[in-house]
Formats: C-alpha cells, structure tokens, sequence
C-alpha cells in the first residue's frame, strides 16, 4: 500500500505472528481459528456470508444470492453506533436475526448470534489481522488492521499492537484515529471491544463515537485475589481473549447505556465481572426452600460503580431458572428516581424494536403488590426499602409463593447505624422466607453488615480503585477559624453527642463564607466545577437553621462582591413533618430558600413541590439539568452525602464532624472521574476541630483501604504517611512543588532554556511526556491554597511568587506552553499525519495566556510597513514576535488564518492599499478577509485549468461549494453536486487539462479529482 501506516517493523510483525500463535491454542486446546487468507474487507464479507449460510442450512436452500447477502451486508453496515451495533448483537432475549427476503418470495429470520451458544454450540471463533481498509475519508492514508477476533464471522474485538518500549497510549491514540476516520464501519460497525497491548501492558475499552473517546475508560485487567493489574500480554490472553470469556465480555458483561441522548456502550471493569459472577454462583447453587437467604454482601468503593455491577448481577440472575423475581430495594425515595432511570436505561430490550423492556419501579404500594404477585416478563422491580417495609407490614399481607432474589444498595446505611430503616430489613426477610438477599456497599459496617448479609462475596477498596485510576484520591485542607477549647473530649468533638463553640459562633461563619469565597477561583479550577456544603449541629439541635444562617451569609456577601465573584447558591433539606416546635420554623426556612432559588432559575415550585425542587436542584448540581443552568454550590444538613454521583462536583466544604464510613460517602461525592488534568482529585475543606477532625479521617481511609480491615492503631504521622502513599491523599504542596521544579528543569534542559524543540524524535517524544506531566502537576499545583507553613499561595492573586516557587519566568511558562508546545502538535499531526485538534495536549497556564489583538495588529502593521520600506531584518525580528502572540490562541483555525495573512504581507502576496498599514481592527480584519478571498480565487482558478474545467466550470460555483465544506469531511457529494462537475468535465479534460492529468483514464480522473478536489477545500477551510 505504500503509506507509512502500512508498514509495520519485523520486531512488531514477530510479536504480532507471536500474538495470533497463542489465541490458536490458549492453555494448549484449541481456541482462535487463524483464518491467514483473509486480507481484505470482501474477504471478510465472504467469510460472514459462509458462517451464516452453515448456522441457517434450515432456512436456506443453499448458498444466498448477491440480492439476498446485500440485504444482510446493508442492515450490519447500517450500525451508525457501538450503542446499535451492541442492541444488535444482544438481539431479542440474547437470538440475534437478521430479516430478509429470499429470492423465491420468502421472508425469513436468519440468526446471526445466539447467547445460549457462547463457547460451542454453532457459534465460530476466528483470528485474522492485517485486514487492508481503504480510506473512507478523502485526503486520509489507507490503513492496516493489527489483530481482530471475529465471532461467527463479525468482528467484536479489535487489538492494536505495539512493541516494547512503547506504551498502550499509542495503540489507544490509533484506534481513536481510526474513528475518526470512519474505518470502523460496514462489517467493521459491530466492534464492541477496543484492545491497546504491547509486551508488558493491556488496556481494554468499549468501542466509542469520536465525541466520546476518553482514555480514563481505557481498563487494565486485575487479578481476582490481589486486584493488582495483569502486565504480561500472554497471562491476559488466558483471563480474558479465552473462549468463552472474550465472547462473554463483549456479550453478557457488556452494558447498553440507553441514556437519552447519551447513548453508549460500556464493558465492565475485572472487579465488577469477578463480583458479578460470585454473586450468580451464590444464587444458581441457593435453596430457596430451606437456606437462610443471607448470600453475602459486595464492598466495592464509593463512586466505582456499583449501579452497573448490581445491575448486571440482577439482569443476569432474572434469567436464572431457580429466580423468579428480583428486587432491588433503595434506601432513599430520592434514589429510587435514580435508579430506576439508570436501570431502565441499562436495559437492553427497552428501546429496542419497540419493546418497554423489564424493569419497573412502583408508584405506590398498591403498585408494589400487583407488581410482585402478577406473572410479568418485567421481572426486575426497583422500590425503596420503606415501601417494601410498609408492605410487608399491611393486615392483608401474605408471604408471597415465588423465589425472590433482593438486592440492597447501599448496605451500609441497613446494618444498625440509628437511621430510620434500621430494623426495616430483617421486618421484610421474616415477610419473604423464601427469599435470598445480597448487599451493596461501598462502606460496610464491621461486623454488622457480614451479620445481616453474610460473608463478602468481593472487595474493591478505596485504595485499589485509586491505583486503578477509577477514581480519584482527595487534597484535603484543615482550617482553623475560631480557637477550638483546648483538651476537648471524644464527646466534646463528636457532633452527634454534643454541642460547641462553632455551633453557634457568628464569626465562625463568617469566616468560613470568607475562605469560600476568597479560595473558590483556585478550588473549582477557575469555576469549572462545582461544590457541596455539610452543615450540622450537635447536642440534638436542628441543624435547618444553621443552614439557613449560611445561606444567608452567602446571599449577603454575593451582594457585596462583584458579578464575577458572585455564587449561585441553594440549600436542601427535608421538609417538616414531625409536628416538633421547630416544624413552623424549618418550613418557613425552606419556603424562603425555595423562593430564592425559583428568581435565580426562573422556576415556580412551592412547599407543596418541595420534592420537585430537590431532584431539579440535584440535576443543577451534577450539571443534567436541560436547560444548562447550574449551581455553583449547595448546602445541605445530610441530603447528597451518600449515593449522589457528580463527575463535575470536585469540592466538599464540611462544617461539622464525620467518622468512618460516613466520612468515605461524603468524601466520595468528590471524587468522581472527569478530566484527567483539570480534575486531579477531590478537595476537601475541614472548617472545625482541625487536629481531630485530620486524625478521625486518616483512620477511616486506614480501615477502608484495608481488605482485611485488620486496622492497627497507628500514630496521626503513620497513618498519614501511609495514604499519602497509597494515593488516597494528596502530597503536601512542597513535595508536590518539588516534582514540578524537576519536570520544569528537564524541559529546560531539553528544549535549550525553552528556546527551541529538540531535532530529534525521541528527544521530542520525551517532551511531549514531560509536558502531560507538567500538565497534570500544574493542575493540582494551581488548587493549594497554602503551604505547609500555612503561607498562601495563587496562581491567580499572586503568580509572581508562584513563578518564583517552581522555578520558571513568565516569558518562559509563555514561551513552553504557547510556542514549544504549538510547534510540537503541529510536528506531531503531520508525522502521524493526522489533524492536530486531535493531538491530545491542552496546556495548562499559570495566568490565563490570551492573545493581546490590539498590540497584535500594531505588530502586523509595523511590519506591513518595515516590508514596504525593504527593512527585511527589522521585520523578520516583527515576525517573531507576532509569532509569539499568535501562539497564545487556542484555536487553530484562528492561528490557520492570522500566520498565512503573515506570511503573505511578508512574502508581498497581499500588498496594502496606503502605507503606514492601517492600525485599527475592523480595517486590519477586512484586509485579512481579502487575502485570503484573493488567495482561494487564486487556488480555485488553478484548479480548474489544471482540471480541464475551463468550458464545464465556474470559480463563482466551486467557491459556493466549498463554503458549504466542514474540514477534514468527505461531505460535497450529498446531492451528487461534485459528480455533476467531474460528467461536466468528462468531454473537454483530454484536450485543456495539464498534460499529466489530460493522460489519465476517466476512472483513475475521477478519483484523483476528488482527492484534489477535497485537498484544496479543507487548504481554503483550514484557513478561513
């Protein structure tokens, strides 16, 4: 083929030959078929047509016709998602078919994939690699697949190698390439696994549209026992490529996300397969006739995913045959919403040829009995624990005859810990004896929840998680405000006992609202994310008015600051029903806040809404809400504290005290994965008791990174350390300022004090990695605010002591990220001859880098004027300079566009009408448009002698066709606007085209037309 994609290194094909030898015979019996004649796409089709004339033999009469394949090949090609492809697969209970007309009149169904078969059965395995694709969008190279596993003749699993020394990242950054460019289309359309390897790493992925590309989903594999992540190439392939775990991965283990406009695929990471099948073994060997029901409980971390490990688990075991009903049971109302939706979406039948799926949720109690004592093929029921309570505990109740399976989520909050549902549990169990229960949890209660639940079935802790980059660690601040009494007790301090001197200090709070507000640039990454605020009371107060007197604080000091400092805020709490002598005050509390928030929003909910008001205000706080207006932060008593998933919600504030388990829920609420660089972890901010609150915290994460929770009683210092270095907490910031001046010191050093880029490739690549890190060091850097000696510290309200502490000027961070860094995606684009928004390095700045245009049009025109005057050394020094201001833009386009007008005044392309250059914007900004209106008349004018089009063709008419052009898009032939040009041509390009294009044939002209003719559309786009 030719083009450099093609060619792969001796070393790589010798992995790769190595590779295919292994997946033939994984632990030494046959498994992959190595199907070596298979190079092309046609090849591929042939190959499916064959599997699927052998599987349907009673459906055909022989071999199927061109007409009736073309059918088949159009429905697969139609895929125009991994989301469709995936429903496609999954079929109707697990029977995928294909419908199509046969030539002698018949409709019939032809099965393509049928779940019950997985791993024998009439279902094939293959392995082919090297398969030629074509490009698909004009102006891109041809490509080579590496290795793709096909079952029943689609591909499902595709792997991308690299040798050693390189990283899984390449492999990850080619296949999103290949995205991009649409190869993974017609028969490719159905991969559903994506697989980056190299020698000594793995990372999986489920296959994903462009816009949704996102390395933090790209998983390694783990062990079961240790949950260490898999590095040997060969030991993955015996875990995972196997027959049938591969098959199952990409089938059973895969999730169809049918969240409106979201709609996606997502394969399950090791720890949610291992849970999910300990969970199903438990249940398959359970006796629901005679055994205690107790199978066990799962302690997967806060915010690793346990909706979709329940899910699975409770879609999986509705299909068991000892399982007739499974009920997932919720301990908050509020969650039921929740669930229920994010269920209802995992659903793979719901949506798909128009079925309503098989999970519902219950409207009331009423709802609740029909839904369990009616036969129904929707047998997955989500309802919350005090509905099923006040159920089972009706006069007209009786134990219900059928095998019920009951999943509780967040366990935790059902062992014993004084809230309302405690006890609620046992109350249903007694009710339902021929039940079997199994727990969530991301912080079990030792030993409760093993006594209600069982034994644990699988652990995932904090710290596995964090290791594994599925969520983040936390960057916690303890400030003081007042002076705390000096030698206070365990009761003193523990707010659920006993008041203090911050419950009701005025000044405390004002310092609190102070540091909120004076931090919250640094904090939310400059307003890109948003927080959450606790509040509580001890000695049995309520807790309402201290988040009132807050929300006050707030509002007063919104009124006080500037617009661009102000905060949109609300609070949450419950409603008043308890008939108590605060009831008229809560309520009068929360009609006020409601009121508040209905003139910030423009909404109407009133106290007989109350619930409306809190889903809407959790929907403004994890940023869902439809019509893109968001709170910056909100203060709740405990509401949001548990279960509540935010990824854009990066900050606690914490006015009260938490311990064990509930100090994880809350902490967790931060942590959530989002952008690798502007989200590096999740801030907390400690506002009372800070020695004791600091110390309640490193024991907590002490107990819950602790598989065993054999939690020794260490020093503060210990503990300390200890979660430092599992990642959980952050470095302080002079450890963390170290590392920066060390990265700082090697880019100085490779790139001549930030001067120039490296010659060679190797030393570039390097900055390149240097650069990532100092990206993500930057990020977390720009979040302190103070050291460890308590001194300030900004980035935004002091960058000269800033640049000063990690080693750096100004004009140099200018020149790294601006300069050095542009100049290194662009070198990189065109070596991977890719487009370079698809270089994956946004730099992060000290002070926001942004382009000074009235100082930049004067540099134009200085040296519009020096050019005009032939000083073509003073305006070789103006050119530079206009270089270094160009490169603070962002947008490429914008870049495109300012150096090529550059480039024209100083080659005396575009000459000036009068000189001295005009120095005003709008004046400078119609020449720039005229320049480049003169330029692509030029380019389209070329064109069309060169083409032979002088008779067939008008500039006018090429150019109203290229303004309807998108960059990089094989999009001017929807109306067969672009054939009509090159028919035209047909009668005349022989005789007035270039004598080199006049001697081509009609077919390889019209190809090369529309390369030519889309390489000069994207040249004018690029730059206008």
């Amino acid at each position: 083929m030719g083009d450099k994609e093609s060619i792969k290194s001796q070393s790589e094909l010798a992995f790769e030959n190595e590779v295919i030898e292994y997946l033939t015979r994984i632990g030494g019996v046959k498994q992959w078929e190595y199907k070596k004649n298979i190079r092309t796409t046609e090849q591929l089709w042939e190959n499916f047509k064959n599997i699927m004339e052998q599987n349907n033999r009673a459906r055909l009469n022989g071999p199927m016709s061109e007409t009736e394949f073309n059918q088949v090949k159009r429905i697969i090609s139609n895929l125009d998602s991994p989301y469709r492809a995936g429903q496609f697969l999954y079929g109707v209970n697990g029977v995928s078919e294909i419908e199509i007309d046969l030539d002698d009149g018949r409709h019939v169904f032809l099965t393509v994939f049928d779940q019950a078969q997985v791993g024998g059965g009439n279902t094939v395995y293959q392995v082919v690699n090297q398969i030629q694709r074509p490009r698909i969008v004009d102006g891109k190279p041809n490509r080579r697949f590496d290795v793709t596993l096909l079952i029943n003749g689609l591909p499902i699993i595709q792997i991308e190698l690299k040798k050693s020394l390189h990283n899984a990242s390449e492999s990850l950054n080619q296949m999103e390439q290949y995205i991009a460019e649409k190869q993974f289309s017609d028969i490719f359309s159905t991969l559903q696994i994506l697989i980056a390897m190299t020698p000594h790493e793995i990372r999986y992925m489920a296959n994903t549209p462009l816009s949704s590309f996102n390395r933090a989903f790209a998983f390694n594999w783990q062990d079961e026992e240790t949950a260490y992540p898999i590095r040997s190439w060969k030991v993955f392939a015996d875990k995972v490529l196997s027959i049938p775990m591969a098959h199952d991965l990409a089938t059973r283990y895969m999730i169809l996300d049918g969240t409106k406009n979201k709609e996606s695929i997502k394969v399950m990471r090791p720890y949610q397969v291992y849970a999910t099948k300990r969970v199903l073994e438990k249940v398959q060997k359970f006796d629901f006739k005679y055994d205690d029901g107790k199978l066990g409980y799962i302690w997967h971390t806060t915010g690793s995913g346990k909706t979709i490990t329940s899910f699975k688990t409770a879609w999986l075991a509705s299909r068991l045959a000892n399982v007739d009903k499974v009920v997932f049971l919720v301990d908050r109302i509020a969650l039921t919403n929740q669930t229920a939706d994010a269920y209802r979406a995992y659903d793979p039948i719901a949506g798909f040829e128009g079925k309503t799926g098989v999970v519902s949720d219950t409207a009331n109690i009423s709802d609740l009995h029909k839904k369990l004592t009616k036969k129904s093929d929707k047998n997955i029921i989500v309802t919350s624990i005090q509905k099923m309570s006040r159920y089972v505990s009706r006069d007209s109740f009786k134990p219900l005859d059928e095998n019920i399976l009951f999943i509780v989520d967040e366990a935790h909050r059902s062992t014993g810990d004084g809230t309302p549902s405690e006890g609620m549990l046992e109350a249903i169990r007694k009710a339902n004896p021929k039940s079997a229960w199994v727990g969530y949890t991301g912080t079990p209660r030792f030993p409760g929840t093993g006594d209600v639940f069982g034994p644990s079935l699988h652990t995932y802790t904090i710290k596995e998680a964090i290791a594994d980059k599925n969520v983040l660690g936390f960057k916690v601040e303890f400030k003081e405000t007042i002076k705390p009494p000096e030698n206070p007790t365990e009761e003193d301090i523990d707010d659920r006992i006993r008041g203090s001197v911050y419950d009701d200090s005025p000044e405390h709070v004002e310092l609190v609202v102070k540091d909120i507000f004076d931090n919250w640039k640094k904090r939310s990454n400059d307003k890109k994310y948003n927080a959450l605020f606790t509040v509580h009371v001890g000695g049995n107060r309520a807790s309402t008015p201290r988040a009132m007197e807050y929300f006050d604080k707030f509002i007063e000091e919104n009124n006080q600051r500037p617009k661009e400092e102000q905060l949109k805020v609300a609070v949450s709490f419950s409603m008043d029903t308890s008939n108590s002598n605060t009831q008229l005050k809560t309520n009068e509390n929360l009609h006020r806040a409601i009121k508040v928030y209905n003139a910030l929003f423009g909404t109407a909910f009133d106290m007989t809404t109350v619930r409306a008001y809190t889903d809407d205000l959790a929907r403004r706080l994890n940023k869902t809400a439809d019509d893109g207006k968001y709170l910056d932060l909100v203060i709740v008593v405990d509401q949001l504290l548990t279960g509540f998933d935010a990824p854009e919600l990066n900050t606690l504030y914490i006015d009260r005290t938490l311990k064990g388990g509930n100090l994880i829920q809350a902490y967790s609420r931060t942590n959530r994965i989002h952008d690798s660089v502007d989200k590096p972890q999740g801030n907390i901010v400690n506002y009372r008791w800070p020695q004791q609150n600091e110390y309640e915290m490193n024991k907590a994460f002490a107990i819950y990174s602790d598989r065993s929770s054999a939690y020794e009683q260490l020093s503060i210092d210990e503990l300390k350390k200890s979660n430092q270095n599992s990642g959980i907490l952050a470095k302080p910031f002079n450890e963390v300022q170290t590392e920066m001046k060390n990265v700082i010191h090697r880019l100085s050093t490779l790139t001549d004090e930030f001067i120039q880029l490296p010659p060679s490739e190797m030393a570039q690549e390097e900055v390149f990695e240097q650069l990532t890190e100092y990206n993500r060091l930057m990020s977390q850097l720009k979040q302190y605010t103070e050291d460890e000696d308590k001194n300030p510290i900004s980035a935004y309200d002091n960058p000269a002591d800033f640049y000063e502490r990690i080693g750096i000027t100004e004009e140099q961070e200018i020149m790294l990220t601006t300069v050095l860094a542009g100049e290194l995606r662009e070198r990189y684009a065109e070596r991977e001859n890719i487009d370079i928004s698809q270089v994956n390095l946004s730099m992060v700045h000290i002070h926001d880098v942004k382009i000074n245009y009235d100082y930049l049009i004067e540099l134009i025109a200085k040296m519009a004027d020096e050019i005009h005057a032939n000083k073509i050394a003073a305006a070789e020094l103006t050119r530079e300079e206009i270089d270094l201001e160009i490169a603070k833009s962002e947008n490429e386009a914008e870049k495109s566009k300012v150096r090529s007008f550059v480039s024209k005044i100083f080659t005396k392309e575009y000459v000036f009408d009068s000189y001295p250059a005009p120095r005003d914007e709008d004046k400078m900004n119609q020449a720039m448009d005229q320049a480049q209106l003169d330029t692509n008349i030029k380019l389209i004018t070329q064109f069309i002698r060169t083409w032979g089009l002088d008779n067939s063709a008008r500039s006018r008419d090429l150019d109203a066709l290229i303004q309807k052009h998108r960059y990089g898009h094989d999009d001017l032939d929807k109306q067969g606007e672009l054939t009509a040009i090159i028919n035209d041509a047909r009668a005349y390009y022989k005789e007035i085209a270039d004598p080199e294009i006049a001697e081509l044939s009609w077919i390889r002209y019209r190809n090369e037309f529309r390369k030519a003719f889309y390489l000069m559309a994207d040249n004018i786009k690029k730059h206008d």
